[in-house]
């Protein structure tokens, strides 16, 4: 049986680290395209290279995180998560159009949902450059699939979490980040009353959803991933906490700076997904901390 193949950018990260375990379970050969490596997503000849191996599927992972951040460096996200996924999909019409792109992007793309549980139908308005940088790249992948027929599926991510490496909290992956803190018995900082909901899904069912992906004959989609129910951060903060059995919760008041970026309450719609893709995450919140403290790397 012939192996397929599979290129992740940004693979040495928390979501390529499970994704690498996953695919390779699934008897895929993988690559990795990742500036630990020495290889840097905006250099178009270190992507050419790579891109030239014609891939059946390539992850594109790599790129900038955080919204408060990324208005603090606004040109250094449009180069990375924008200008450089302009590249990406150039070289893949260009080099090899045969080789099927999924682009890991966020629900921030939306913006302030005006509506709950959010829809792929839901106005993009982002609020940080962050949001904005991911949404242009998506647009652009729309924009290749009618031009050049580019085969892509875009996913519009809710907040992930699960089993990591701990490392330097960068404003991001708040999950994983109070979990360490916790095991710690460290305070929980909430800004504001901790009432806006989030939706937060484990990281076996997101790379469930890139598998299926890969494999589904469906192609330039985009579709929100989630686990499709709200909870507070309060009450996320108090399940670690319960779970953990240390730690304790403080509320503060809102830096300016973030709560000009807060988008409120956000749950993901995932119907389209459900029926067009057949995935359904397994994991609850309760059972992927569990999970989480469970697991050792």
């Amino acid at each position: 049986m012939i192996k397929k193949s599979a290129l992740i950018t940004g693979g040495s990260g928390f979501i390529g680290m499970h994704l690498i375990s996953k695919l390779q379970e699934n008897g895929y050969i993988v690559d990795i395209f990742d500036r630990k490596n020495g290889q840097d997503i905006k250099n178009i000849n270190d992507l050419k290279k790579v891109v030239q191996n014609n891939y059946d599927v390539i992850y594109h992972l790599a790129g900038l995180s955080g919204s408060k951040e990324s208005n603090e460096k606004k040109i250094s996200y449009f180069q990375i998560n924008t200008l450089a996924t302009i590249n990406l999909m150039e070289l893949i019409v260009n080099y090899a159009p045969n080789s099927k792109l999924i682009l890991s992007s966020s629900r921030l793309e939306y913006g302030k949902p005006q509506y709950n549980p959010v829809d792929e139908n839901h106005k993009t308005e982002p609020t940080s450059a962050y949001g904005l940088s991911k949404l242009i790249a998506t647009q652009m992948a729309q924009v290749f699939g009618s031009a050049k027929n580019l085969n892509y599926i875009a996913f519009r991510t809710s907040n992930v979490y699960g089993p990591h490496k701990e490392e330097k909290f960068f404003g991001y992956n708040l999950i994983n980040y109070y979990i360490d803190q916790a095991k710690k018995g460290k305070t929980l900082l909430i800004f504001g009353n901790g009432n806006q909901l989030r939706d937060y899904i484990y990281i076996d069912d997101l790379v469930q959803a890139f598998l299926m992906a890969a494999e589904s004959k469906m192609k330039q989609k985009i579709y929100n991933l989630g686990f499709g129910e709200g909870t507070t951060l309060k009450n996320m903060t108090k399940l670690i906490i319960k779970t953990v059995n240390k730690g304790n919760i403080k509320f503060v008041t809102w830096p300016i700076d973030y709560h000009k970026i807060e988008t409120g309450s956000y749950v993901s719609n995932i119907s389209k997904i459900k029926k067009e893709l057949g995935f359904k995450p397994k994991i609850s919140f309760k059972e992927g901390i569990q999970k989480t403290l469970d697991f050792e790397i």
